[in-house]
């Protein structure tokens, strides 16, 4: 019986050992890199509006917290801040210097406080403005979710990291896609 036992746990620990290598290979990567979404997809079936194209910079953004509370992982204003911006140059809509378009973001994550498969929930509150009217262009609030099972990660705190890594970079993904469909905005006069 011993030895059944024996056969049936060598593989576990196996699995167990691998996971946990695989996480320590993320943990000296900065969060950022887990967040930016694949958005390839977005930009080969459809263009944006030529206004948005290499026109949109990304403004401080906020809600990231710094600091783990309890244990629990959150994704700090730095790796949100780098995550838009990558997102923006993936997607071909940021500027490269300050651009004819602002992006503020504000995050909020809904985390669970215990849960075996974890669940999160990214916030984001973006506002499109044109900075020569102060012209607000797009506004709206994206809610996004991030699951991540025991068997994925059995590890607690790293099995929240990654629901919200999953979260937020489903909600960028959601935020390119609302920005390819926006219209061409007429054409207006600076504010005086």
């Amino acid at each position: 019986m011993n030895v059944v036992l024996a056969d049936i746990l060598r593989p576990l620990s196996v699995l167990a050992t691998a996971a946990l290598l695989s996480l320590a290979g993320c943990a000296s990567q900065p969060d950022y890199l887990f967040i930016v979404p694949n958005v390839k997809d977005i930009a080969t079936s459809q263009d944006p509006a030529p206004a948005y194209r290499n026109a949109i910079t990304a403004a401080p953004v906020s809600g990231g917290k710094d600091v783990s509370i309890l244990s629990i992982p959150y994704i700090s204003n730095a790796d949100f801040q780098e995550s838009l911006v990558r997102t923006l140059a993936n997607a071909k809509l940021a500027s490269t210097g300050n651009g004819r378009f602002r992006l503020d973001a504000t995050l909020q994550l809904d985390q669970p406080f215990l849960a075996i498969n974890t669940t999160v929930t990214a916030k984001i509150a973006y506002r499109l403005t044109e900075v020569a009217t102060g012209s607000l262009v797009y506004e709206r609030l994206l809610a996004t979710e991030g699951t991540v099972t025991y068997f994925e990660v059995p590890a607690g705190p790293e099995r929240m990291r990654y629901a919200n890594w999953r979260a937020v970079r489903a909600n960028l993904r959601l935020l390119v896609g609302d920005l390819y469909a926006l219209p061409e905005p007429p054409t207006s006069s600076p504010r005086t």
